[in-house]
Parts: structure tokens; C-alpha cells; sequence
């Protein structure tokens, strides 16, 4: 069936109402007739030939429309946080795709300015300069977020996850430079710094206070996570469903590509043998994260330690792990990977079944005594 022009179809049904009237009007009703049903006969046809008319007309408007143009596939990519940032999507052209990754990644950039304790200006910062005052500061909803959910993960892991290690950070990422272990004294004055019930959080005005003077916070464990769900989300509402971000180890997809059934990802995955071998992992609508000492650890009196620290002890871990947490947030993936491979296997299994649910472990490699 041929499809009219939006205009052309417009002016026939002008001229079919026209037409009509112009019937009614001047002709003469045949006497074997009754007026009235030849009236009613030829009003219906009118309308039936309207209507068609109207309905081509919006046939044709919805096949030219731009939104359904074919889609094309754009990916960009964007360091920060000590890592590198991508975002891939699907749009209809390079203009609305350039505007928008330029939206995520200015985004991205406040976010670092928010959590970076590299960066003396940053609002982590600020906050870990007044630790001792007595002073609550109020906090951006970024920050906030962050605290509020560390706090509560602080506590469900029994201190396995812990934003004020932040003294400890300083002096394993000094080890981790000079390839030499933390001097003892300096753990022993860092190690009581770090105590997530030391921070104080007001509720009501999205305040916070750190009671010890030296306190520092490290949201390392967590913000790049919060940076893929912020920048997903941003991504999302502004149109496009078609969506992967990945920022380091953390990763969320959403509506796979056209025509296919999955994002493909590349990724450690277990073998046949129980190894860990590269991969592939087919995903759509969901979140996760990779957490481990793969490639970064520090070998010292024989004795491997890992980037990942015990907020507990003070230490690099000893043991050797490779978990993976899959879920709907990227901000709990980030976390929760972090927390389990403090905890180890099993505690990790048991603090997910009862606080979250929808999470779940991917053990890839573990080793509890550090072999």
C-alpha cells in the first residue's frame, strides 16, 4: 500500500469533506429514496473515507519520524579515579551521542572532586581536615549517599568495610611505591585512626563529624562503583536504553544491543579445571564488580600482601581471592566486593543472604591461607 504525503493527505480529506457538502447541498434527492437514509449512507462513506485518510497520515508521520531512525553504536572513554571510565550506547547520530558523553564525563569529573583524597581541595578532604573540631559539616547528596550506605555496610560487616581507613591507605600506597613494607611505628599510630564508629553522622542535615583528630576517609572501596550508577542513570533518563559503563573493575549494562540478547563482556571467568582463565560474560540489566590482588600486591620476608587492607588489622591481605558480585547496584557491587574479599568465602555468603538478597558471589579464586 502506497503511503501519502502528511500534506497531500491532508488536502484529500479536505476535498472529500468538501465534496460532500456540496452533494447535500445542490443535488436533488431521488424520489424513490428517503432523504434521510441517503443522508445517513453518504455521511457514513465521508467518514469511513476520513478516517483512512487520517490513518495513512499517521502511518506515514510515525515511519519518518527520527526517533526510529536506525540507531548507531558510540563508545567513549574518560580516566579518572585512578582508572579509565567508558560509556557505550546507541543513538541516532554523532551530535546527540558527543552532547551527552560530554554531560556523563563532566558529571564524572564532579564526583572526583567529591571523593578524590588525593586532591586537597576535594569535599573528603575538607571533611577529613576538620576531624577532632567537634564540628558537623554538611554534605553534598553525593557524599552523603556514600557515608550513610558505608556506614550501614561497616556495621553488617563488622568493620570488614570501612570508609575511615583512610590513615592506613597513605602508608600501604607509600609500601606499594617504594616496594618496601610500612614502618611499624607508623601502623601503630594509623591502626586506632581507623574506626567507622568514630564517624558521626546527623541525619536530619546530612551532616557528618569525625571525632579523632588525624582521621582521613578513603571511598576508594566504593566511588567508582557510585560513579557507574550515577552516570548510568544520567545516561538512562536522558534516553538511552541501549547503555554499558564501565569505570576499573565495576560494570553496569542495561538494555542489550539491537538484535541481540546480551552485552557480551570480556572477563576472568573459571575454566573447566577450576582455573582462572579469560573469558566472556553475556549480561543485560545488571550490575557487577570485580575485586581481588591479582595484579597488585606487595612481596616482602615471603610473605604476599595484598592492596586490599584490613581494616582491622592494619594489613594487606594475606590470603588470595578473585570474587565477583553480581546485582542490580553498581554503588552495593563495588562494596560488597571489597567487604567479601576482607571477610572471606563464607562469612561473605552468610552477611548477602541476610542483607542482600539480590546480590550474589562469584568465587573465582580463594585461598585462606595465602597459597
Amino acid at each position: 500500500m502506497a503511503i501519502l504525503h502528511p500534506n497531500l493527505a491532508s488536502e484529500l480529506a479536505s476535498q472529500e469533506a468538501k465534496t460532500f457538502v456540496e452533494i447535500c447541498v445542490h443535488r436533488r434527492v431521488l424520489a424513490s429514496e428517503k432523504p434521510k437514509t441517503l443522508f445517513l449512507k453518504r455521511f457514513y462513506k465521508t467518514i469511513s473515507t476520513i478516517k483512512w485518510t487520517l490513518i495513512l497520515l499517521c502511518l506515514s508521520s510515525f515511519w519518518a519520524c527520527p526517533a526510529n531512525a536506525q540507531l548507531q553504536r558510540f563508545e567513549f572513554s574518560h580516566p579518572q579515579m585512578g582508572t579509565l571510565f567508558q560509556v557505550i550506547f546507541y543513538a541516532k547520530d554523532s551530535t546527540v551521542a558527543d552532547f551527552w558523553q560530554k554531560k556523563a564525563f563532566t558529571r564524572l569529573d564532579e564526583l572526583n572532586h567529591v571523593f578524590s583524597d588525593y586532591d586537597d581541595c576535594s569535599e573528603i578532604t575538607r571533611l577529613a581536615n576538620a576531624a577532632g573540631r567537634n564540628a558537623f559539616l554538611r554534605l553534598s547528596d553525593d557524599l552523603w549517599k556514600v557515608l550513610a550506605l558505608s556506614q550501614d555496610l561497616a556495621q553488617q560487616t563488622e568493620g570488614a568495610f570501612d570508609l575511615s581507613i583512610g590513615p592506613l591507605s597513605k602508608l600501604w600506597r607509600k609500601a606499594f611505591r617504594q616496594q618496601q613494607f610500612p614502618d611499624s611505628a607508623d601502623l601503630h599510630v594509623a591502626r586506632p585512626l581507623c574506626n567507622f564508629q568514630n564517624i558521626e553522622l546527623d541525619q536530619r542535615h546530612h551532616a557528618a563529624n569525625l571525632t579523632q583528630k588525624g582521621m582521613r576517609l578513603d571511598a576508594g572501596g566504593i566511588a567508582k562503583g557510585y560513579a557507574v550508577d550515577v552516570l548510568f542513570d544520567l545516561l538512562k533518563k536522558s534516553g538511552f536504553k541501549h547503555l554499558l559503563v564501565i569505570g576499573g573493575g565495576d560494570l553496569r549494562v542495561g538494555t542489550p544491543p539491537p538484535r541481540k540478547k546480551n552485552w557480551t563482556i570480556a572477563s576472568k571467568v573459571l575454566g573447566p579445571d577450576q582455573q582462572v582463565i579469560d573469558g566472556e560474560l553475556h549480561l543485560k540489566n545488571t550490575a557487577i564488580s570485580t575485586s581481588g590482588d591479582t595484579y597488585r600486591f606487595l612481596e616482602w620476608n615471603g610473605q604476599r600482601y595484598s592492596h586490599i587492607i584490613d581494616p582491622r588489622t592494619g594489613l594487606g591481605l594475606q590470603h588470595r581471592m578473585l570474587f565477583q558480585i553480581q546485582g542490580p547496584s553498581s554503588t552495593l557491587c563495588d562494596a560488597l566486593a571489597t567487604a567479601c574479599s576482607v571477610l572471606g568465602k563464607e562469612k561473605c555468603e552468610k552477611v548477602l543472604e541476610k542483607h542482600y538478597p539480590r546480590y550474589r558471589l562469584n568465587v573465582l579464586l580463594w585461598s585462606g591461607n595465602g597459597e
